[in-house]
């Protein structure tokens, strides 16, 4: 079994894709992230980026087993679940975990995305094997060699399971869910969509504390916030953080490293370059997230993998 827990990037853009010469360097497609833990495939939100990720899944030639965890079910962390290709063969088993009201609310919001009014295949026609479920932020998602399943604590777990625990932030309009995924005493914390108003979010700092990466929304520039950047509304309130609240996280949280992600869609590659320099002024460790773009955990420490961009064709 392989020792490392990885990270790829497939989509690391906001609000809705943005293709086109001045996206190459990060990528354009939206928010898609997987998690690779002792052969288990974990993938955060279901935005274009999750496309290529399913063509490159289908290459392995086995069945697969996949958990999808939704932070929350806007459209363009949804928006590319339709096209998924291993959701529509029949030897593939996905666990799908997300945000609700009840606990039927995570697959009603698919069945009415890929309803006939607003596309042609339903989520029935998708012919895997579906565990389609929302849960509660008191819950636990447990992965081991048993089986996935839902428990109401972390106790007694065996040490090769994958843990997963959850933050409910309320910075984004709905809610959003923060996961932190741990493996054999590594940890990755996916905090996207949310905003960090003055003096940050003391349960996101204390849910996120000594996490070995921290992934956290950046959409905007400090200007672009505020409102001081030509052409651009303020964007306060809108749930979505800066650069500087991002790091300012990371620091008190004392994580590993900083993963600046959910780039706005209007900056082209430079303005995202920008956004890391001046996160990297707080916390030295912080990088902007790019398609392709790997770590690797082992041993709590830190491996940046020798990635570039990588095209998906």
């Amino acid at each position: 079994m392989n020792d490392k827990l990885r990270i790829k990037f497939w989509g690391v853009r906001g609000s809705y894709p943005a293709p086109g010469a001045g996206t190459i360097r990060y990528g354009g497609n939206t928010s898609c992230v997987e998690i690779s833990a002792g052969g288990r495939t974990i993938i955060l939100d279901a935005g274009t980026g999750i496309i290529p990720l399913g063509r490159e899944l289908m290459q392995r030639k086995r069945p697969l087993e996949l958990m999808l965890l939704f932070s929350h079910l806007h459209h363009d962390h949804t928006q590319g679940f339709p096209f998924f290709i291993p959701a529509y063969v029949p030897n593939t088993d996905l666990h799908i975990f997300g945000p609700g009201g009840t606990p039927e609310t995570v697959k009603h919001v698919l069945e009415h995305n890929q309803s006939a009014e607003t596309f042609p295949l339903s989520l029935r026609d998708m012919a895997s094997t579906k565990q389609i479920e929302s849960v509660r932020e008191s819950q636990v998602i447990v992965w081991d060699e048993e089986n996935v399943r839902v428990v109401g604590s972390d106790s007694g777990l065996s040490s090769e399971a994958v843990v997963i625990r959850i933050h409910k932030s309320y910075a984004h309009p709905g809610g959003v869910y923060v996961y932190r995924i741990s493996w054999r005493g590594k940890s990755v914390v996916y905090a996207t969509d949310t905003e960090g108003y003055v003096g940050m979010d003391r349960k996101l700092v204390a849910f996120a504390r000594d996490a070995d990466v921290l992934i956290h929304d950046a959409q905007y520039s400090e200007e672009h916030y505020r409102g001081m950047l030509a052409g651009f509304p303020s964007t306060q309130g809108y749930g979505h953080s800066t650069a500087m609240m991002a790091a300012e996280v990371a620091a008190s949280a004392e994580t590993g490293e900083l993963v600046l992600f959910h780039h706005d869609p209007a900056y082209p590659d430079d303005w995202v370059a920008a956004q890391e320099a001046a996160a990297k002024n707080l916390f030295p460790d912080s990088c902007a997230a790019f398609e392709g773009m790997e770590i690797a955990l082992s041993q709590r420490e830190l491996d940046r993998m020798d990635v570039k961009y990588v095209k998906n064709d």
